[in-house]
């Protein structure tokens, strides 16, 4: 496909998303997303529902993963509530291997009944030309993000009142406009597979963040700020600030770790954009920068995480980003550094608090 035709097609695409209908699950009160999900030994008897049909349709490995997504968003400016968005999305996908080629299909009928026809549907469809790898079983096993306090369980009303408070004090601090938000994610995921594993897990993700506006009105010129928080694989906890994770540079600026203070960063945000309003324009030259984790963390994910997407540098995908220049010629020359030799990344799954945990 050429480039000019995917991006009309894109186009296209996007025009969809501006439907009437939610995109990332169904709309629930927030009441529903504490009432209870499937038991693991529940799960397990639906699991095994499709790995016998797989078996039994002549798949030699099948795995299926139930996944029950819970999201909450609630979105605040200045002084009134703009939006508090509750959905769930629940389903089972099935993948298998049929005749050495793999096959996939979801259902969001999670049934029995529902499964063994989405299985039947995998085999039918293995037509992919993906090889078979051998995967360990690892047994039943339960894992669980170690939150303190479930977002969930937090009232609405509690969250809306930080927020309210945090563009409060940012107003009181020279703010003309500010927006603030928070996210709750509680992704409950089921997977087995034929080499006998049975894995439950439970995850937990929040992000607290906003962004303050200054504008002098004599000028019309404007500056913003937003949050240095942080998306993090914890719970209600990391609203709680603790003074021990707060981190303040030679320069007086406050960073944060595993707990986060919205209402002590959204008045540092009012002040610091007020102080960029009177700063002096960034002189041509070159300079030392020390990035933000944040900020290197988009660094990484645009010019690492993207660029070797196996899709990408297999030329099978291509989007407003791009495709990529990590090419297998460079890969298989054993002369080509992808950047400098001093730069070692590594993706710390162990890290606790982080998305990837």
């Amino acid at each position: 496909m050429k480039r000019r035709d995917f991006v009309q097609l894109t186009g296209l695409g996007l025009g969809g998303l501006m439907l009437p209908f939610p995109m990332m699950g169904n709309p629930v009160s927030a009441e529903a997303l504490l009432e209870g999900s499937l038991t693991t030994s529940q799960k397990k008897v639906l699991a095994d529902a499709a790995l016998n049909a797989a078996k039994s349709l002549g798949a030699t490995y099948a795995d299926v993963r139930i996944g029950r997504y819970l999201n909450q968003s609630v979105s605040t400016r200045e002084k009134r509530v703009q939006g508090i968005q509750s959905s769930e999305s629940f389903g089972v996908g099935i993948r298998v291997i049929a005749n050495g080629t793999w096959g996939f299909a979801s259902t969001n009928q999670v049934t029995k009944d529902g499964i063994s026809k989405a299985t039947a549907q995998a085999v039918a469809i293995a037509k992919a030309n993906s090889k078979f790898q051998k995967e360990q079983g690892y047994g039943e096993v339960v894992w669980n993000t170690p939150i303190q306090k479930n977002p969930f369980e937090v009232p609405v009303s509690e969250k809306v009142d930080l927020l309210l408070n945090a563009n409060s004090e940012a107003m009181k601090n020279g703010a003309s406009f500010v927006n603030s938000n928070l996210f709750q994610i509680n992704e409950q995921k089921y997977f087995a597979s034929t080499d006998g594993s049975y894995i439950d897990q439970d995850i937990h993700r929040i992000w607290p963040t906003f962004t303050v506006s200054v504008i002098d009105r004599a000028s019309g010129q404007f500056k913003t700020r937003d949050a240095l928080s942080a998306p993090m694989g914890m719970g209600y906890e990391y609203m709680i600030p603790k003074s021990e994770d707060k981190l303040v540079t030679p320069f007086g600026m406050t960073l944060y770790r595993n707990s986060y203070d919205i209402v002590e960063d959204a008045i540092a945000a009012a002040k610091q954009a007020k102080d960029k309003l009177k700063a002096k324009s960034v002189e041509p030259g070159k300079y030392d920068m020390v990035l933000e984790p944040n900020h290197l963390g988009l660094t990484i994910h645009e010019s690492v995480g993207h660029p070797l997407e196996l899709d990408r540098i297999l030329g099978y995908e291509a989007n407003y980003a791009g495709t990529s220049f990590a090419t297998l010629d460079k890969l298989k020359s054993g002369t080509f550094n992808y950047g400098s030799k001093v730069v070692n990344i590594f993706a710390d799954k162990l890290q606790p608090g982080s998305l990837g945990a």
